[in-house]
């Protein structure tokens, strides 16, 4: 199938053409097989779609999240506010993954995956904890993300804190992912790991020897996002987190690490040196108060962007990450270009994990589009794009992923958006009363 896309304007932030007005775009398959201006010479098309004018971005990707946390709006509070970070774990979070079941799980999975397509993102990271239902909880995922079309990485979150059956439930999840998706275009398995402070020595030392077998595997684990990540593992005798994963051989260059606020001197070389890739939250360090990461790590280690389960628009976790990060700085201070680590940096860690090429709309890269129709009220050019993204962009009125429309003038193709949220809600009210009951 040979599509055209014409009489579009193209955005490819921080290329060496960013900003490509009367652009086309020629897919072939699931591959965008060119790019250009005005008219292609090659005119053989199965089907040609004039976009009128309208403004293409490449498909944005979500570096971290937890879907599972899809049915957490609104939720109502914990009975006792919560005064730290251990806290707001062990009073919200440990308790919604330890109520989900079959029917919630797939419930938070499409209603997730449906917002992220509906904000233009099309390809997920995410890190899933389902403490009761834990065996084929992956499998649900892979099979959510290919009706909607969507490229995903998935990592069941291996822990200690429900005890060594579910940890070895968890650990077996994660193989088994392995097993099944290694060479799987669309899927990227990972060994999920919850954080250093929730998993023992001895843990550590059965997940190393379990992947001995494994050809090739990368690890997706949450490091430092609090002092008492750090404080914990001092208690055990080691120099820092990242320290102890290097001394049980678990980070290389297919690991991510999330967070990062309050790494150690020497850890951000060791990570860069590993080759491993790091994830910045900043909506969801802000929400639970643990800190701002580093001007000088996040330019270092060329951040990546996520949005640890707080929203699916990665275009507004770009603009408040700006915002954040602004009411820390005095006037004149330098601050952190958050686009750059959504359309650069995002793209890179996902097209090395992946294997092929993803996020940028040139030939070779999968044809994942957002396709916008903005009418801003100031002029667009390649010098003012940032702003234009940020602060006035919207969301698109068509999504694309491997070269098919997954939304059309702003309705799902493939998938029925009211019987999804529909059902989201009754899950939600179950999932509630079900958290209600856990002590």
């Amino acid at each position: 199938m040979r599509r055209l896309l014409k009489n579009a304007t193209i955005v490819r932030p921080y290329t060496a053409t960013p900003f490509l007005e009367d652009g086309y775009v020629v897919i072939e398959g699931d591959t965008i097989s060119a790019v250009g201006t005005g008219v292609p010479a090659e005119a053989r098309f199965d089907e040609v779609i004039d976009l009128e004018g309208k403004i293409i971005l490449p498909g944005m990707i979500n570096a971290h999240t937890h879907l599972y946390s899809a049915l957490a709006l609104g939720m109502p509070p914990p009975r006792k506010r919560p005064v730290n970070f251990p806290e707001i774990l062990a009073q919200v979070w440990w308790k919604l993954d330890r109520a989900l079941d079959p029917e919630s799980t797939r419930a938070s999975f499409e209603a997730g995956l449906l917002e992220c397509l509906r904000c233009g993102v099309t390809t997920v990271f995410d890190h899933h904890s389902s403490q009761n239902f834990i065996s084929g909880s992956l499998d649900l995922l892979v099979e959510t993300a290919e009706k909607l079309g969507m490229n995903v990485s998935m990592a069941f979150e291996i822990t200690d804190r429900n005890g060594r059956k579910r940890f070895t439930s968890g650990l077996n999840e994660n193989l088994s992912a392995f097993n099944n998706y290694q060479n799987h275009k669309y899927v990227h398995p990972m060994l999920g790991m919850h954080a250093s402070f929730t998993l023992s020595d001895e843990s550590l030392k059965a997940i190393r020897t379990a992947l001995e077998p494994v050809a090739k595997w990368g690890i997706h684990i949450h490091v430092a996002e609090d002092k008492a990540d750090q404080e914990d593992v001092h208690s055990r005798g080691y120099r820092s987190i990242v320290d102890r994963l290097q001394r049980f051989d678990l980070l290389n260059d297919e690991s991510l690490i999330i967070h990062g606020l309050y790494l150690e001197p020497g850890d951000v070389e060791t990570i860069k040196t590993c080759g491993a890739g790091l994830v910045h939250n900043p909506t969801s360090n802000a929400n639970n108060r643990v800190g701002l990461l580093a001007n000088r790590v996040i330019n270092f280690l060329e951040a990546g962007l996520g949005t640890d389960g707080m929203q699916a628009n990665m275009l507004a976790e770009a603009k408040e990450g700006t915002l954040i990060r602004s009411s820390h700085l005095e006037g004149g201070a330098e601050s952190i270009d958050y686009a750059k680590l959504l359309f650069k940096h995002n793209p890179r860690i996902a097209s090395r994990l992946f294997g092929h090429a993803i996020g940028l709309i040139a030939p070779g890269y999968q044809a994942d589009l957002a396709i916008y129709d903005y009418r801003p009220k100031t002029f667009v050019n390649e010098t003012n794009l940032s702003g234009h993204l940020l602060f006035g962009w919207g969301l698109p009125t068509d999504v694309m992923t491997r070269g098919s429309f997954q939304i059309r003038n702003q309705k799902f193709v493939n998938v029925s958006e009211e019987d999804i949220l529909s059902n989201a809600r009754i899950q939600s009210e179950r999932l509630w009363q079900k958290m209600e009951t856990i002590r």
